[in-house]
């Protein structure tokens, strides 16, 4: 596959990747220089980013945020309950200029107990237009049906489903709700497959879970990893397809 890397590099300054993390995962940090070196010589386009704690620390995060150069990293905000307890508007996080809001209901499974302050969480991103993150699988409380009515009481609202788990009731979710989208962060390709062939492949966003991969598998490279994910997604899915998924929903949504 790596014969193919001209055509990586015909595609890399386009490339928006929705789902990408810092932080301290496991046993391996991931620091601000090592996420930008990464980037730089994978020289795509921009990245969504957000920590990756289950216990996140704003203070903390807003300090490594300030280290990424904004033009290319877009924050998101990952929510907790307790910020929603402090402050419903989420007014004193203004400072990150964050353009998406994530709901992490495995990290935090009282999520699940919680549907009102979802509904804060989501009454924000509507009157900030941005979108709402859900995590989905892991649990019951945290797969993709559990947020179906949420997505149909607020059509003002875009919604990511990242990771798409389980795909039965991600299909269900995007057939239902014109303003759903899935990322396609550790989506297995018969999955993808799937949102393709059921008509829904303009629902689909591009995102890697970038670099927690390298956790799982200490052996990779991490370049050559992600270099090789996007020739694969063309080979399967077609330059067109990985286009939308990969430049022009982000540009829509974030």
């Amino acid at each position: 596959m790596t014969n193919n890397y001209h055509l990586y590099d015909s595609v890399a300054s386009k490339i928006c990747d929705c789902h990408v993390h810092f932080g301290q995962f496991r046993e391996d940090y991931y620091s601000p220089d090592e996420i930008i070196n990464w980037f730089d010589q994978l020289g795509i386009s921009k990245v969504g980013i957000m920590p990756i704690s289950m216990q996140s620390n704003f203070n903390q995060d807003i300090k490594t945020m300030s280290k990424l150069p904004s033009k290319r990293f877009i924050p998101y905000l990952w929510v907790n309950p307790e910020m929603v307890d402090a402050d419903c508007s989420l007014n004193q996080y203004n400072e990150l200029n964050y353009k998406v809001l994530k709901i992490h209901a495995y990290a935090r499974k009282e999520w699940y107990l919680m549907p009102d302050k979802i509904r804060s969480v989501i009454h924000v991103a509507y009157l900030r237009n941005i979108p709402v993150m859900f995590h989905t699988g892991g649990w019951i409380g945290s797969n993709a049906i559990q947020y179906y009515k949420f997505c149909r009481e607020f059509p003002e609202v875009n919604f990511i489903l990242a990771h798409g788990k389980p795909i039965s009731q991600t299909i269900t979710v995007l057939k239902g709700s014109k303003n759903v989208y899935v990322d396609n962060s550790f989506m297995d390709i018969e999955s993808m497959k799937i949102i393709c062939e059921t008509g829904l492949s303009d629902r689909i966003l591009f995102g890697t879970d970038f670099p927690i991969m390298k956790s799982f598998w200490p052996e990779i490279n991490l370049i050559d990893w992600y270099r090789n994910n996007i020739i694969e997604l063309i080979d399967i899915f077609g330059e067109r397809n990985f286009t939308v998924w990969s430049n022009e929903n982000f540009n829509k949504l974030i």
